[in-house]
């Protein structure tokens, strides 16, 4: 059987996800008081945990939900 080719076009429009500026891909940050001892950890606001920078999260889904993503 032959092999499916994915176009250029459709490789063009994936991006790599990238780390969050904000917790560094950790997915949380460290709160720390004035002597710089960690306090608490939070979940990161900027990517809700996830790690990863929104822009790339939405980009990726957009590609998975109209069906270029499969092969």
């Amino acid at each position: 059987m032959p092999e499916k080719l994915v176009s250029d076009r459709s490789l063009s429009s994936i991006q790599i996800a990238k780390p969050c500026h904000h917790c560094e891909g950790k997915g949380y940050v460290e709160m720390r008081d004035c002597s710089g001892e960690i306090q608490r950890e939070e979940t990161c606001s900027f990517c809700n945990g996830t790690g990863k920078t929104e822009n790339s999260q939405h980009k990726i889904h957009l590609i998975a939900s109209d069906g270029r993503g499969k092969m």
